[in-house]
């Protein structure tokens, strides 16, 4: 018997067709405007009046997404960043202001490098401070404090303000503060150049020439940090070692020594310990297997830094004063 006999079908069918009435104008309300608010004006898409909601792709200043920056207090450094290290410190002067502030008021109970005790919370890992701007979650956290305090909204935000500039100075991974010490000007240039020339002449000038392979080599480089790791390591191909490929000998001049004492020289290509391969003068690479039992047949790689790893072996002295020296006189060698 068809379905459609029964009452109860029936039934079913009409109750079915107007839920999805009622649900189909409750939907088109929802999607039309809301009673009382006036249409877009001529020329404006709804679109264009509203405000995108704050997340990923609101914004990208240094004040979250989705924010503005805080007028007068630049966005920050690098996009995206952790707060603490995109925030714009205050002046100098509100930064003492606020860590006298600190030290009087709040070190008694979170110490005085902010680590916290029994009766105060750490603030180098406060929620609270950490995404503080310009005093206004530690205000309010102030606000609330037992026993009250009685500081003026002035001396609020200069704590805030000192607390954010130790923030600042925190490592990755919630290192503690001072491992990104700031304010700091180091330099390698603290030896006597004088001396340095005398100490070259007796050391370097076998090999080197300041007229001839290091002629303007304190040019070369953008900083004396880079000139001294340079020329200590003996890398860059200027001073006769290191460079891509130098540690592992490819292309070192090698001597493999035979079982019957006969020697083959060339430049090493591979060595491993069943094998050698090396380029001979002729231009024609060469293979010869190795025992890895006896290591024979031998195999001798001229390592072209050995020069300069007995060099440093004489520079070395608890005041590496021979090494600031050379340094400063490569740098005047411009």
């Amino acid at each position: 018997m068809p379905m459609a006999s029964h009452p109860h079908a029936r039934m079913t069918v009409a109750l079915a067709v107007t839920s999805a009435a009622w649900i189909g104008l409750v939907f088109a309300k929802a999607a039309g405007p809301e009673q009382g608010q006036a249409p877009p004006p001529a020329g404006q898409t709804q679109t264009q009046t509203q405000t995108p909601p704050p997340g990923r792709g609101a914004g990208g200043t240094g004040a979250g997404a989705g924010q503005a920056a805080p007028q007068g207090r630049g966005g920050g450094g690098r996009r995206g960043g952790f707060t603490q290290f995109t925030r714009e410190l205050a002046p100098q002067d509100v930064l003492v202001r606020g860590k006298g502030l600190y030290e009087a008021n709040c070190a008694s109970c979170h110490s005085v490098d902010l680590r916290g005790g029994p009766n105060g919370t750490n603030l180098l890992r406060s929620g609270t401070a950490l995404a503080d701007k310009q005093g206004d979650l530690v205000g309010a956290a102030v606000a609330k404090h037992k026993p009250p305090f009685t500081l003026i909204n002035d001396d609020v935000v200069a704590i805030a303000e000192y607390l954010h500039s130790v923030h600042a100075t925190m490592g990755g991974q919630g290192s503690p503060p001072g491992r990104n010490p700031t304010g700091l000007d180091l330099t390698v240039l603290v030896g006597d150049a004088a001396a340095g020339q005398v100490a070259f002449t007796s050391l370097c000038s076998k090999c080197h020439s300041v007229t001839d392979d290091l002629k303007g080599i304190g040019a070369r480089y953008p900083d004396a940090r880079g000139l001294q790791n340079a020329w200590v390591a003996g890398s860059g191909g200027r001073f006769g070692g290191g460079g891509r490929g130098g540690g592992g000998g490819g292309g070192n001049q090698t001597t493999v020594t035979m079982a019957d004492g006969s020697k083959i020289e060339g430049s090493l290509i591979r060595r491993t310990d069943w094998l050698v391969i090396v380029l001979l003068p002729d231009g024609t690479r060469k293979s010869i297997a190795r025992n890895p039992d006896t290591g024979l047949p031998k195999v001798d790689v001229k390592d072209p830094g050995d020069a300069h790893k007995k060099m440093v072996l004489e520079l070395d002295d608890p005041a590496n004063k021979k090494m600031h020296d050379i340094t400063a006189y490569l740098w005047t060698i411009k």
